[in-house]
């Protein structure tokens, strides 16, 4: 194969076990809770500081790989995410889990940084939209493996969540792969130059506050999934799970197609007809002001998740506008930024959830949602012209 194709190949992979990580822990909230006696806010907040990793991880490692190349960050970050991981299913008491999943998300927050660049950089020009597709479609592999994975462990839960949420530490498989296989992209070679931070001030804004929205919207919404699936929308475990794989299998290949229309279409027409689609599925997807069933809601959902698949032209959009020696820590700082703002999101969702039940934290969440899509298109409407390349 083609270096570019195992360069894609790995990065996807270790996406989708990132992602794995990230949300299998939503599927034992309840049994954390009762293990380690805390609030559903303090289980939220755990889930959170993953993100919060993420945004320092993002930004330190994506500096290195843009200092000392793509290739051995990835490595170093798959390898850091996966270990945590493991510590962080057998921890043995409150401090071990969280300061686990906080280093876990660091590690998180670089891998996606260097993964996503390296693939991007190391990819023909004329194929770079539906690589970088195929890339984020680990998103969606990931997340629908975690219901996979939750469906086979679902008579057991209550005595393996921990091995259920041991099964996250899998990436560490993929070093030697990358190490033997993964090249060093190109641009990694080119003769570092001095660059101006605040010339790119403008679409560091605006691509923060797309990813913001992205973010807000998706973790509000399947952060909270399971727990509201179950209690408001009166799902059994096996349709919760079903729905997460089926979901997450129409994610993915919705990552692939919005890369290969990225090459075809404008990026803007593209996400404006995505934010709608969102909008119309969103109230059906997370009932907080109607009554739907399960089947009604299940449909919708996979329709919302579908409509995600938006996300990797915003990353998109700013590699085409940035030059190639702060391509890695932009990237990072701002995807990794706008999960933080998701991270917040989902304490909100959280503590909304204690006060006001699991109805009322379904209406938090479709405000939110409502919210996140107008910053959205915001951003991308006001985004700088000039900036974009190959549209």
């Amino acid at each position: 194969m083609k270096p570019y194709i195992h360069a894609t190949l790995a990065s996807t992979v270790a996406w989708a076990g990132n992602i794995y990580d990230l949300l299998i822990i939503t599927y034992v909230y309840s049994y954390i809770e009762k293990t380690f006696g805390i609030s559903y806010t303090l289980v939220s907040l755990l889930f959170s500081l993953g993100l919060l990793g993420r945004v320092v991880g993002g930004t330190l490692f994506g500096r290195l790989a843009d200092k000392y190349g793509r290739k051995p960050i990835l490595m170093l970050t798959t390898l850091g995410y996966s270990l945590f991981h493991g510590i962080m299913a057998f921890s043995p008491d409150l401090p071990v889990l969280f300061v686990s999943r906080t280093l876990e998300g660091i590690f998180m927050g670089g891998e996606w940084t260097a993964g996503t660049i390296v693939a991007y950089e190391s990819a023909p020009v004329s194929i770079r939209g539906i690589l970088t597709g195929i890339v984020q479609s680990g998103y969606g592999i990931g997340y629908a493996f975690t219901g996979l994975t939750y469906l086979f462990f679902s008579s057991t839960m209550s005595q393996d969540w921990r091995l259920f949420l041991a099964t996250g530490a899998f990436p560490i498989l993929l070093v030697p792969y990358m190490k033997l296989k993964v090249p060093e992209s190109r641009a990694s070679f080119i003769k570092t130059v001095r660059v101006r931070y605040r010339d790119y001030s403008n679409l560091i804004l605006k691509s923060t506050m797309a990813m913001s929205g992205m973010f807000i919207a998706y973790f509000s919404v399947f952060g909270n999934y399971p727990t509201f699936a179950i209690k408001l929308i009166n799902m059994t475990p096996s349709e919760l799970g079903l729905t997460l794989l089926v979901s997450n299998l129409f994610l993915a290949f919705s990552f692939i197609l919005f890369g290969r229309l990225a090459d075809r279409v404008n990026i803007r027409k593209l996400i404006y007809g995505a934010l709608v689609t969102l909008s119309l599925s969103l109230i059906f997807t997370v009932p907080g002001f109607i009554q739907v069933g399960s089947l009604t809601s299940i449909i919708s959902t996979v329709i919302y998740a579908s409509s995600c698949g938006f996300w990797p032209l915003i990353p998109l959009l700013l590699a085409h506008s940035v030059p190639t020696e702060i391509r890695g820590l932009l990237s990072g700082m701002s995807y990794n930024i706008g999960g933080l703002m998701g991270g917040i999101t989902e304490v909100l969702t959280g503590i909304s959830m204690e006060y006001l039940g699991v109805l009322g934290m379904a209406k938090v969440i479709d405000v939110l949602n409502i919210l996140a899509f107008i910053t959205v298109f915001i951003s991308v409407i006001s985004w700088p012209r000039a900036s974009i390349q190959n549209q």
